[in-house]
């Protein structure tokens, strides 16, 4: 069974929204009826030369083949990639193109062709210039595989020999880091933390945040697909501002801790939203205690006194290693090899830094950070 991939869902939700009735009522026909139609409509549009309104009707075909459980032909996966590169997205058609060369081999029909246009949507995907992508299709109007339990179509007017293709459409604004298919460094990386701590068996204790600042870097690498694995390290600020009130006493206590975070995450590409690539995050940190701080703030009636100093010299007794879980959204803008990145990072933390039996204090930090990200 085809899979299809979460920015082939997106098209065909944003163009079931775009024909409205039409689609509706086109839902009413069993899947492989509406395969054919699509099919159809995709070879009227490649006749006509309107790629991206051909690429739409072979996304919801691709969609509808794999919901359905229905085979999907290898030569459909060349002619979606062809569709994919003429509309101006290359690396929709490496991905097509790679399908087909896999299923097909070399005994495919299209073999040569497939070859030529993996290279060119390579060369455009790396910013490369590329010659048109008509003269690498073999001589002939384009026609659509359809499926095998599809009706056969009629066959569409050839288009006059003396029109000349149009020129590619742009690329996307920007491209994802995996879309280069190699390591991505992100360095430098600046972030600020907004943290807090959660106490247990401490009553009357009270917790909110504090900010804090953070810096450090990231690698990424691509596993299969839009699956990778993003490690990193970072320096980071974190910590609580406690409070306690009772009677006329009251006082708060800001404790900060500077910790080396060392992260190793999946990296998922979710989705494109106004062409600006998304990836989630999830996976475990460490963390490494390498200072803390205590500052107090604390009055009695009319006199007070604000006692600071090493977390060590006010009684407060922590484990140096920190452990947890992290999640979050990514996100790049820009094109090339070097593009700006930013995202946010929530961490939970299970271990517990308190060493009294009895209490318990955990870390939770949202981290939100902006840097560069350059693909080699």
């Amino acid at each position: 069974m085809t899979r299809a991939s979460p920015w082939v869902c997106c098209a065909a939700l944003c163009l079931a929204a775009v024909l409205g009735p039409a689609v509706a009522a086109g839902q009413e026909l069993p899947p492989e009826v509406q395969v054919d139609l699509y099919l159809v409509r995709a070879e009227r549009h490649i006749q006509n030369q309107n790629w991206p309104a051909a690429l739409e009707a072979l996304d919801i075909v691709l969609l509808l083949q794999a919901d359905g459980g229905m085979e999907t032909p290898s030569e459909l996966w060349f002619t979606h990639a062809r569709a994919a590169l003429e509309a101006g997205f290359p690396d929709a058609a490496i991905t097509s193109a790679t399908r087909y060369l896999q299923e097909a081999g070399r005994q495919g029909e299209s073999y040569q062709a497939a070859l030529v246009l993996l290279d060119q949507a390579m060369s455009r995907a790396e910013g490369e210039p590329a010659p048109a992508v008509a003269r690498a299709q073999p001589p002939g109007p384009a026609t659509v595989p359809a499926p095998a339990r599809a009706a056969t179509p009629a066959p569409a007017a050839t288009p006059p020999a003396a029109t000349p293709p149009p020129p590619a459409a742009p690329e996307p604004a920007v491209q994802p880091a995996e879309g280069a298919g190699g390591l991505t460094v992100l360095f430098p990386l600046v972030a600020m933390n907004a943290s807090t701590m959660a106490f247990g068996g401490q009553a009357g204790i009270g917790a909110s945040q504090i900010i804090g600042v953070g810096g450090g870097f990231g690698v990424a690498f691509p596993v299969s697909g839009r699956y990778g694995v993003q490690i990193g390290a970072q320096f980071a600020q974190k910590g609580a501002r406690m409070t306690l009130r009772g009677g006329d006493v009251a006082a708060s206590a800001d404790v900060t801790f500077e910790n080396l975070d060392l992260t190793a995450l999946a990296r998922i590409s979710a989705l494109t939203v106004a062409n600006l690539p998304i990836y989630a995050l999830v996976g475990p940190y460490a963390s490494f205690e390498l200072g803390c701080r205590f500052v107090a703030d604390a009055s009695a009636g009319a006199g007070g006194f604000a006692p600071s100093g090493d977390c060590r010299n006010a009684n407060l007794d922590t484990q140096s290693i920190d452990f947890g879980v992290s999640g979050g959204l990514g996100i790049e803008m820009g094109t090339g090899e070097t593009r700006i990145t930013g995202g946010l990072l929530y961490s939970y933390g299970i271990q517990d830094i308190d060493k009294y039996v009895g209490q318990s204090a955990r870390h939770r930090v949202l981290n939100i950070h902006a840097g560069v990200a350059r693909t080699f």
